[in-house]
């Protein structure tokens, strides 16, 4: 009877563990944009199949079968000889370990959501479950089926349930996969800064974080592998622990994370906190369960901190929760686990076992999954698209128009998708933005062109007027001097700049090349004049295509632009200047010019850069003016300006 109530014990807590699998999916599907939860949620089911058929057939006789000199099982393939000798045990042991080997595979696709083509993941998903677990697993569980060695657990290392077997496995090969398949588009903005995408759902977040906290009761518990009076301090110690794990992370994000969120803490802090206590909930007591969960959830948000500053992008927090999570948890085991449960060891002996255990981890898991998806990007790419990235992998992968649209509604355009009447809003409001600007910018130039007539080409006149008047009455009082031909001199130069002065008015008007061929043919231009006229070397980078601007916006921006150049060649005393034309995020962009002159402190100049003129224009045009300059090192003008006709079709 006490065999049949194991058995049973067992298979319930294995289908705890199936469970998990929901829970990923809506913990997943709660912190990825909505464009991407249909992606998420069938990868998550896939990769279940794929590690089923897999480890199933494959990898449990890897981790358990006989073992080759305590480094591979083998024997068991397609599950055969399970029972050999009457061993009652042996389908239920099966089910409960692929479970648990579903689960590790399941973590690594969630961790490079929102970028990630799904053919690669699932061919990683069949070598992780074929290959990089099991061998693992072998090597600290080999024994578990079968009485025989295995390496790492003959030195004394533990790991009850599976911290590092399981969760550290999976995270080190999400780490490697970060660094390889890069950042989702827009995650960090041009100062570095790290941009929230946003979620689809945080109350589904939510109930996944509740459902994995309720399968990890089965995780642990039924790794006793029994059921005794034991099972109870393991459930307790697990829900310790994950308590635990949020107290800490919340403290950590309080006291040094000032910027973060607490609700990302909240979520996880407990799962750190679950995945650190799986390695010792059976050799702990409560206390000691909610220490080691403190220190995990601490650690798990030091650890996010720490991607995120090396802009490695975990779309799941997979890396921090069950890399980090994993190894803090096992070494823990060395410093809190019960001394009857050491083996006779000192806990510096096992600290170091411990050590040894984790260290060959991530070795062997971050090292095989580094160079799994390399050869996976080489053979076929792992990401998508940049334009499909932005459209949504719902639509890309699955053809899901419905979550598109959905996607769209909840980012505020509803209307320019449901019905006509928001399109024709839309671009109402688009035509009233550009009237009012047009307004603005003729008087403006109006404004300018009077400026540029008075201060430049009248008192030029003026000054001419005066010297022929002086030269005038010389000649008519018959006194001339010998400087009088110095005088005739300084006349003629006066009157050739009087007419460079005539001519920079005219050019002020606007350019036909602006009109006939557009911004980025009269910036060129522009660049290509300036160049031939002063010498100084110009180039033109255009990162993105330009878009279409209307007429009085691309005047302004022909302005700014010009009068910025001009201050080059005035008063920079630059030998070479840079533009460059980049695209920020949809509806946004950004000119910069650059320069490798003298420089000059912004806070001291207040006039005669024509800073002022070019602010103005810019704010007229819903754009700013960042200036980053300083004496001796040059001068680097940054425009940043929407593009409304851009963002128009962004949202259709």
């Amino acid at each position: 009877m006490g065999v049949s109530v194991n058995h049973l014990w067992v298979i319930i807590s294995a289908c705890f563990v199936f469970f998990m699998q929901a829970g990923f999916v809506f913990y997943e599907v709660g912190f990825v944009q909505a464009k991407n939860v249909v992606s998420v949620a069938i990868e998550n089911m896939l990769t279940f199949i794929i590690a089923t058929l897999v480890f199933g057939f494959l990898g449990f006789s890897l981790m358990f079968g006989p073992t080759h000199f305590g480094l591979v099982g083998g024997g068991l393939f397609f599950l055969t000889h399970l029972t050999a000798g009457g061993n009652s045990f042996g389908y239920v042991f099966a089910f409960f370990e692929l479970m648990f080997a579903a689960t590790s595979v399941t973590i690594v696709s969630g961790s490079m959501s929102e970028r990630t083509r799904l053919v690669p993941l699932l061919i990683a998903a069949v070598f992780m479950a074929g290959f990089i677990y099991p061998l693992f697993g072998h090597w600290a569980w080999g024994g578990m089926f079968l009485s025989q060695p295995a390496w790492l657990k003959n030195l004394g290392y533990m790991d009850f349930a599976g911290a590092t077997v399981v969760h550290a496995t999976a995270g080190w090969v999400s780490l490697a996969g970060l660094i390889i398949v890069g950042p989702r588009r827009d995650r960090w903005d041009a100062e570095g800064k790290v941009k929230q995408l946003g979620r689809s759902n945080v109350p589904f977040a939510t109930l996944g974080t509740f459902i994995l906290w309720f399968s990890w009761f089965g995780f642990n518990g039924g790794s006793l592998l029994q059921f005794d009076s034991r099972v109870a301090l393991i459930l307790l110690n697990t829900n310790f622990a994950a308590a635990g794990g949020v107290v800490g992370a919340l403290l950590t994000t309080g006291l040094f994370i000032r910027d973060h969120s607490y609700m990302e803490a909240i979520f996880s802090g407990a799962l750190g906190g679950l995945v650190a206590i799986t390695a010792s909930s059976n050799y702990v007591q409560p206390l000691q369960a909610v220490l080691v969960g403190l220190i995990a959830g601490s650690v798990v948000v030091l650890a996010s901190l720490w991607l995120e500053r090396r802009r490695l992008d975990d779309a799941v927090g997979a890396v921090p929760i069950h890399g980090f999570g994993g190894a803090v948890g096992t070494l823990l085991l060395a410093l809190f686990a019960a001394p009857q449960f050491l083996g006779g060891q000192t806990r510096l002996m096992q600290f170091l076992v411990q050590l040894l255990g984790v260290s060959v981890n991530f070795a062997w898991s971050f090292g095989l999954g580094f160079l799994m998806f390399y050869l996976i990007k080489r053979w076929i790419g792992l990401r998508v698209t940049e334009a499909e990235e932005e459209k949504g992998l719902n639509i890309v992968e699955f053809g899901d128009i419905y979550s598109w649209q959905e996607y769209l509604r909840t980012t505020h355009y509803e209307n320019l998708t449901s019905d006509l009447s928001g399109r024709i809003q839309a671009q109402n409001q688009l035509l009233q933005r550009q009237a009012r600007l047009l307004v603005e910018t003729q008087e403006y130039e109006r404004v300018r062109l009077a400026r540029d007539l008075h201060d430049g080409v009248g008192q030029s006149l003026a000054a001419l007027k005066l010297q022929l008047g002086i030269i005038a009455g010389r000649v008519r009082s018959g006194h001339a001097d010998p400087d009088i031909e110095v005088r005739v001199g300084e006349t003629v130069q006066l009157a050739a700049e009087t007419i460079e002065e005539i001519r920079g008015v005219l050019l002020n008007l606007r350019p036909d090349i602006l009109q006939n061929r557009g911004l980025a043919a009269a910036l060129s231009a522009l660049l290509a004049g300036m160049e031939k006229a002063s010498g100084i070397r110009c180039s033109l980078q255009m990162r993105s295509q330009m878009p279409h601007w209307e007429e009085a916006a691309a005047l302004n921006l022909y302005r700014v632009l010009q009068e910025s150049l001009t201050n080059v060649l005035k008063h920079a005393q630059a030998t070479r200047v840079d533009v460059a034309f980049d695209r920020l995020r949809p509806g946004l962009y950004a000119f910069r010019v650059t320069d490798d002159g003298c420089g000059f402190a912004p806070d001291n100049v207040h006039a005669g850069l024509g800073l002022t003129s070019m602010q103005e224009r810019l704010q007229m045009l819903g754009g700013i003016l960042r200036v980053d300059a300083g004496v001796g090192r040059g001068t680097t003008l940054t425009m940043e300006v929407p593009n409304y006709e851009d963002q128009g079709r962004d949202r259709g």
